[in-house]
């Protein structure tokens, strides 16, 4: 993480979630997705988790920030495909927060203050063998950039907060004690003052995790035990004619170890699910809603073991199974194996190439209205009508360092084969209909992933930073939808990543971020019609049009105006979308007063975004 504050800062902030999708293989959807996909899934089959406890939507309206402050932890682990090993029950990546594991020397910390938001990280030791670190986030984006957070006619209001306090206490020289707590809270509303929205919406959302980690080493090998409660709520509320509230929720309370002895590595974890789908609730008493609020109380059990070795000196290998239990206690019970192999070959000359073959599954669902930044999405277990889903994954990758360690190459190339995907089909106006029902509005289907990265990483002298590129595909099969084959909703085939940092003397970092990827696919208008006052509208083939090609460039610039062994005290200038670029957000109808329409593009910040900040380190 200490590397993040050398890389160039977006809107003042070095956010490690913004720096993953930077990565090759993981898309990056638009700064209104605040999904993280990794090899073509959807964001819902990836684990996002501090210290190994997964966090629910972890990141704040528009995926401009993440719940994560850098500065709290020591570093960032991405894995693209779960396996066995790793004990998680997700048919996509891994990306872990982990937590500082020593003692700091003295009082120290970092603190930054900015246009947007202001954050600051203490990291307090108590005797020799105990610390607190405590993290503060603060944003208030609506005192300088209200007039930038618009959409038409509508007003977007919006802050949030968020909180990290750590204690960690080496109990032993063998033995350490994390004790751990996080919350974040989001206010947005959006204010309609023509006739676009027709009602104005007020959402608040928020995650909180709780966690104990104790990990013990010993001769040979070490074993990790954590207990954690994580959750996730939000709810909408629409006003208007009507008022509409639309809540969700999921609760975890869990246990999960891991071992490793000399070659082996086992694993353990129970957890228990409690979840509110999302449902209506009407306070309008001409409205009335048939739905029953489902709660659902699941157990999910695993146990892993695994082995790795070497042979001929220059190939390795791991194997290892996971066997997962899943139920309700009542009428759904569900059981898998998940195999995982990896072969590979390493010797310094030629570098390391590996192939991978694994099973994954999965029992929570995913699915929602959109993904534009608005949590609207909530999660479902499986049950009789949803079955878990499953993948088999295959990866072949290779990587080498060139020029003595100066730069580095890797190149990957994946196939992912995908079943029991869900979809939300419906709209936000279908839930005003007394008929509505989950069952009706999600569907299930196949798909699959494939595709190839590569990426050139320069490591050393002032200029550091990498060049990505991914092709990947990412096809999804419904029978609503005529059992055709067709692009996923956050498929972007090509995808070019710059990043690049350039140090001037002692106290100046210049840095840059550059993206370009092709369009996500959307569903067209192919005809409209008035009936009654209405507006039905007929749509074409699903997917089959894209919106322009997304590009964005960000500038940054850190100037330490006072920097010595003890402090450092400086500024940052950061230009948010530098080429002014109006990246597409979604098409509409749009309807004015002169009773003239059109079926049109939308777009959010079209402009520059300038940010200044101080920032303090001691």
């Amino acid at each position: 993480m200490e590397y993040m504050h050398h890389l160039p800062k977006m809107l003042g902030n070095a956010d490690p979630l913004r720096y993953a999708q930077m990565l090759p293989g993981i898309q990056t959807s638009s700064e209104y997705d605040s999904g993280i996909h990794i090899y073509g899934n959807d964001n819902s089959h990836n684990v996002i988790s501090l210290e190994g406890v997964p966090i629910y939507n972890p990141s704040h309206l528009l995926g401009l920030f993440s719940v994560f402050n850098s500065a709290h932890f020591s570093r960032m682990t991405v894995t693209k495909s779960a396996t066995a090993s790793d004990g998680y029950s997700r048919i996509g990546g891994i990306i872990n927060m982990e937590l500082h594991d020593e003692v700091p020397e003295k009082f120290n910390g970092e603190f930054s203050l900015g246009l947007m938001s202001s954050q600051g990280t203490a990291k307090i030791p108590i005797g020799k063998k105990a610390a607190v670190f405590t993290s503060l986030r603060l944003s208030y984006l609506n005192l300088l950039y209200g007039s930038l957070l618009r959409l038409d006619d509508a007003s977007l209001l919006y802050s949030f907060g968020d909180v990290n306090v750590t204690y960690f206490q080496k109990i032993k020289e063998n033995q350490t004690l994390h004790i751990d707590f996080y919350t974040g809270i989001d206010n947005a509303k959006l204010q309609d003052s023509g006739s676009n929205l027709y009602f104005d919406t007020n959402a608040k959302w928020g995650n909180m995790l709780g966690a104990a980690h104790w990990n013990y080493k010993f001769n040979g090998g070490n074993t990790k035990h954590s207990l954690y409660f994580t959750g996730f709520r939000n709810n909408i509320n629409l006003k208007g004619s009507y008022n509409l509230q639309v809540p969700s929720e999921i609760y975890d309370f869990g246990y999960r170890s891991e071992s490793t002895y000399k070659n082996w590595k086992f694993g353990a974890s129970i957890i228990n699910h409690n979840i509110t789908p999302q449902v209506p609730l009407f306070d309008n008493q001409n409205i009335h809603n048939s739905n029953n609020v489902n709660i659902q109380n699941v157990w999910e059990g695993a146990l892993s073991a695994g082995y790795s070795g070497r042979f001929f000196s220059d190939f390795y290998y791991d194997v290892a199974l996971k066997g997962d239990v899943y139920t309700d206690f009542r009428d759904y019970c569900y059981s898998a194996l998940n195999p995982f192999v990896r072969f590979g070959f390493e010797k310094r000359k030629f570098g390391k190439m590996e192939f991978l073959y694994s099973t994954q599954h999965q029992y929570l669902l995913n699915c929602g209205f959109t993904s534009l930044g608005m949590p609207v999405e909530f999660w479902i277990g499986a049950d009789s009508d949803y079955k878990p889903q499953y993948s088999h994954n295959f990866q072949l990758a290779y990587k080498r360092d060139l020029f003595n360690g100066k730069y580095d190459i890797s190149v990957e190339a994946y196939y992912k084969r995908l079943y029991n995907q869900v979809e939300y089909k419906g709209s936000p106006l279908d839930i005003l209909n007394k008929q509505y029902s989950l069952n009706k509005v999600i569907i299930c289907g196949d798909g699959y992933n494939y595709g190839a990265n590569v990426m050139i990483n320069k490591l050393t002298g002032k200029l550091t930073g990498w060049v990505a590129y991914s092709f990947g595909r990412a096809l999804r099969r419904f029978d609503v939808y005529g059992n055709k084959w067709f692009p996923s909703n956050h498929e972007r085939i090509h995808e070019l990543n710059i990043v690049a940092t350039y140090r001037i003397g002692k106290r100046i970092d210049v840095g840059g971020t550059f993206s370009y990827a092709s369009g996500a696919p959307f569903t067209s208008v192919k005809y409209f019609y008035f009936m009654n006052g209405n507006v039905l509208t007929e749509f074409g083939e699903h997917n089959a049009n894209r919106l322009k090609y997304y590009m964005r460039l960000d500038l940054s610039v850190n100037y330490d105006i006072i920097k010595n062994e003890e402090r450092t005290f400086g500024a940052n200038l950061s230009l948010y979308n530098a080429l002014c670029r109006k990246n597409e957000l979604y098409y509409g109808l749009r309807f004015y007063d002169d009773a003239s329409f059109k079926f049109r593009r939308y777009a959010f910040f079209t402009t520059i975004l300038p940010s200044v900040s101080f920032y303090y380190k001691f």
